[in-house]
């Protein structure tokens, strides 16, 4: 019997039954369309709850319904029993999966409490506590791990919820939302130990249940983040200052302590020995931030690779300032567009001299490798625009080979609630097909393909637009890559080919396939580094699912 339960859910609940066209939806991250990758915040709460006595585990239904065709999630969820179970609604293309999770745990454990959290669970919290009746409590914000100690000691005792801050649930058959605090207050508490999530999988002899993601074991990383919020206002992002500050009660921005990030980059290399992501620029953080942490990544002989993210290019002496202090390193910097007004439009202000610049000083500093990311579905984007993408980016190949690794895909499915899009459409040109939770839901009930899910188009191009020329713009980069020298994967060719046939010109469903898997770019691409230094309890952790598979081999021939 557990105290909580962390569930995370497939994007599309049934997706092993449907007939359905998935696209290139999740080329560019390390999950399958399924989107099985469960949020950071997951350790965060482990490592808030296992020191303080509560018995808790993660439950990642998603990778299990992609790695076993026989998985019995109705029978998996009977069968673990749980106080309260925890599913993430953070990300609203989980919604599907999420809703129909929740229905099943009510099934099976009507006396148990059903728990939502994340941003969209937070954005909808009211139409979710008012309509969803299998739903109990909706936990509000970015930064709720310290409430959940005592929420589980509220239901197990005395059902009183009156004092735990920034909880929707009902109350006499109502809608009652508690003080919210600010999230600032407890972003100082936040850990990430991943020793947490190794005990956990080695004390339930499962190791599958808790894999981040369905590669994992073939490509493993770790992650840390240094803030809560953001400085900038994308416009497609849920995740913008405009967001936080409207919907989110995030006011400022908030950083870590810079000893917490780094025990979290110890926690991976003791652990895991494997590569980390640290989310956030360091360099908006300001110098003292960069320094210190810099400085002590260093100081703590932390070895692994690191990749840094960045919101906009920085001048040459941090690159410099990296190179002096950090073993191994990459970077990924996402201008959207190689139109530098739709670029602006889309809320990231520099010119492409700057860009070229900070691909410049990466490489001369001895970054590994540099990802830069385009995005379809912009405002004011047009199909030439995203045709000067590619050629903009065979003018990065030219230069540097296969140092670098430029990306373009759709955003897809959803432009995020509470984004400037979402929220302001007419003033940025979208139009927004579904407005409500269950609106969303719907779509992706449904619908037969990727295209026809999206909720949005622009004034510049439709559904179908973006649908047709995100396959054109994947066909012609694997054609430059051939053309160049820098890949002989013909295949690529073949399936995007395959795919593109099947988008109609009539404005017709596209023709059903359930191919879940990369479409126009290999997930090695996405690899940033492969030096991988597995530590002991990892190594516990792959012998054991190793083993497991073996069993589950030699046990299915005797069938």
């Amino acid at each position: 019997m557990y105290d909580i339960v962390l569930i995370h859910a497939p994007s599309i609940y049934d997706f092993r039954k449907r007939l359905r066209d998935y696209g290139p939806v999740s080329d560019v991250i390390p999950s399958t369309p399924i989107f099985e990758m469960y949020p950071i915040g997951f350790l965060s709460i482990l490592t808030t709850i296992i020191p303080r006595g509560y018995k808790a585990k993660i439950e990642n239904i998603a990778v299990q319904m992609l790695l076993d065709k026989n998985f019995d999630v109705e029978n998996r969820i009977k069968r673990t029993y749980s106080d309260i179970y925890a599913i993430d609604l953070h990300w609203l293309p989980h919604v599907h999966g999420a809703l129909n999770i929740a229905k099943i745990v009510k099934k099976y454990h009507p006396d148990s409490a059903v728990l939502l959290g994340g941003l969209s669970s937070s954005y909808y919290h009211k139409e979710i506590i008012n309509d969803l009746d299998y739903v109990d409590f909706v936990l509000i914000g970015d930064t709720t791990d310290t409430y959940i100690p005592p929420l589980i000691d509220a239901y197990q005792k005395n059902g009183d919820f009156s004092n735990i801050p920034n909880l929707a649930y009902r109350k006499n058959g109502k809608l009652t939302v508690n003080k919210i605090e600010p999230p600032s207050k407890h972003i100082s508490e936040i850990r990430l130990d991943y020793r947490y999530l190794i005990r956990t999988c080695l004390r339930n002899l499962d190791i599958r249940s808790s894999l981040p993601y369905s590669d994992w074991f073939i490509s493993p990383s770790g992650m840390t983040y240094i803030q809560k919020g953001c400085h900038h206002n994308c416009t497609i992002c849920g995740g913008s200052k405009f967001a936080y500050s409207n919907f989110y009660g995030r006011e400022v921005l908030s950083y870590r302590p810079v000893d917490n990030v780094i025990d979290d980059i110890i926690s991976v290399q003791e652990n895991l020995g494997a590569p980390v992501f640290i989310i956030g620029d360091i360099h908006e953080a300001g110098k003292k931030y960069e320094e210190e942490l810099l400085k002590k990544i260093r100081e703590n002989g932390i070895d692994i690779p690191i990749m840094f993210e960045m919101f906009n290019p920085a001048p040459e002496s941090y690159y410099a300032n990296i190179e002096r202090n950090v073993s191994e390193f990459t970077f990924e910097i996402s201008p959207e567009s190689s139109n530098e007004h739709v670029r602006a439009r889309a809320g990231r202000f520099y010119n492409n001299e700057a860009l070229e610049k900070t691909v410049e000083h990466a490489k001369k500093h001895g970054a590994r490798k540099m990802d830069i990311f385009f995005s379809i579905g912009l405002s004011e984007q047009k199909r030439e625009d995203v045709l000067n993408d590619i050629k903009y980016m065979e003018k990065f190949y030219r230069i540097y080979n296969r140092w670098i690794y430029s990306f373009t895909s759709p955003i897809a499915p959803f432009v995020d609630p509470g984004s400037l899009a979402f929220e302001l459409g007419e003033k940025y040109g979208y139009k927004i097909f579904a407005r409500t939770l269950m609106d969303h839901y719907n779509l992706l009930e449904n619908s037969k393909s990727w295209i026809d899910s999206l909720n949005y188009e622009t004034l510049w191009l439709s559904r179908m637009d973006i649908g047709k020329l995100s396959l054109e713009a994947g066909y012609l980069i694997a054609k430059m890559k051939i053309d160049l020298g820098l890949s002989d994967d013909i295949e690529r060719l073949k399936i995007i080919e395959q795919f593109m046939n099947m988008v109609p010109h009539d404005g017709a469903n596209p023709l059903p396939r359930n191919y879940i898997g990369p479409i126009i770019y290999q997930k090695d691409e996405l690899v940033w580094s492969k030096n991988v230094k597995i530590k002991t309890p990892t190594c516990l952790m792959v012998n054991m699912y190793r083993q497991l598979l073996k069993i589950k081999e030699k046990y299915s021939s005797n069938l």
